[in-house]
Parts: C-alpha cells; sequence; structure tokens
C-alpha cells in the first residue's frame, strides 16, 4: 500500500527552501561601492579632484578606499582607477625663506606637521614644518626633511650634520 503513504511534506520543503536560497545568493546583485576613475591623465603631483576625476561602481573590498584631494604620486592614465598606492599627500605650505635640512623625524610624523627641533648642545629650539616623512623601510637612508625657519636654519643645519639635534612632535 505505498499510495497511502504519507508524502514526505518535510523533505520537498527543505529542498525547495535550499534551491530558493541557492537562487538568491547567485541572482542578487553584488554589493558595490563607488571608486575614482582618471577622466583625464594626470601628471605626477597633480592634485586629484572631482574635476579629473569620475565615480564609477566597483564591487565591495575590490579596490582600496581612496580619498579625492591628495596628489598623484605617478603618472595615471586616463580611464585608470585610482589606487591607494598612486596618491601621495599634498605638499605642505612652507613659507618663503624657510630652509629644509634632513632630520630623523619621530615615529607618527606626517608631512605637513609643525615640529620643534631642539640642537642638545645649545639647547635652542627652532620651529619647523615636516615636508618629507621618513620610509619603514630599515634600508632606506632618508629619514625625513623639515623645514626651518631662516633664523635657526644654519645653526640647525650645523647640528643636523654632526647629530646634535633631536625633533619633538607634539601630540595634541
Amino acid at each position: 500500500m505505498l499510495w497511502l503513504s504519507r508524502p514526505p511534506w518535510a523533505r520537498w520543503i527543505g529542498a525547495g527552501l535550499i534551491v530558493v536560497a541557492a537562487l538568491w545568493f547567485e541572482l542578487s546583485p553584488a554589493a558595490n561601492v563607488e571608486h575614482p576613475f582618471a577622466t583625464v591623465d594626470i601628471d605626477p603631483g597633480q592634485l586629484i579632484n572631482a574635476g579629473n576625476t569620475e565615480m564609477r561602481h566597483v564591487p565591495s573590498g575590490l579596490l582600496e578606499n581612496v580619498e579625492i584631494g591628495q596628489a598623484a604620486g605617478r603618472k595615471i592614465e586616463s580611464g585608470e582607477p585610482i589606487l591607494a598606492s598612486d596618491v601621495r599627500p599634498v605638499e605642505p605650505d612652507v613659507p618663503k625663506g624657510w630652509w629644509v635640512v634632513a632630520a630623523s623625524l619621530p615615529r607618527g610624523a606626517r608631512t605637513g606637521d609643525h615640529v620643534q627641533v631642539l640642537m642638545l648642545d645649545s639647547g635652542l629650539a627652532a620651529p619647523g614644518i615636516v615636508i618629507a616623512e621618513g620610509s619603514d623601510d630599515p634600508f632606506d637612508s632618508f629619514s625625513g626633511a623639515i623645514a626651518i625657519h631662516p633664523d635657526h636654519a644654519s645653526d640647525v643645519a650645523a647640528a643636523a650634520v654632526e647629530g646634535r639635534i633631536a625633533v619633538l612632535l607634539s601630540t595634541g
């Protein structure tokens, strides 16, 4: 009496739910985010802004988020996505007449930060602005560059050559 047995409703419902879930995952649109793409060729150092970019939809997680308003670190061709490795901070405005001195920077010093350069032998402190960050690469000899007020530039340069300076960075 096979035809009198109860049909397997629970199995049929379970199989139907699995088919519906599979269709939903397969046919649902992927999550997209907007990402900037170059509309014209952008030269190194040129500001990346709304005038030379357009926002396009790309799948979420495909490209690292990039903020507009930074400078191009390399030439970006028209139509290319703007990658995080393609941008660098905009160079800070250095007052006219200030001099640039290479110096070891404390960790956390970023381009545009205002610092005090302390000369260890005389105790004199000179104001400065970080204009280039050093590299985190231990094999890179470049450690950073600071613009120094012209009244103290020669003293700071002489002390820097002899390794007698300390760069102070405000945390607040």
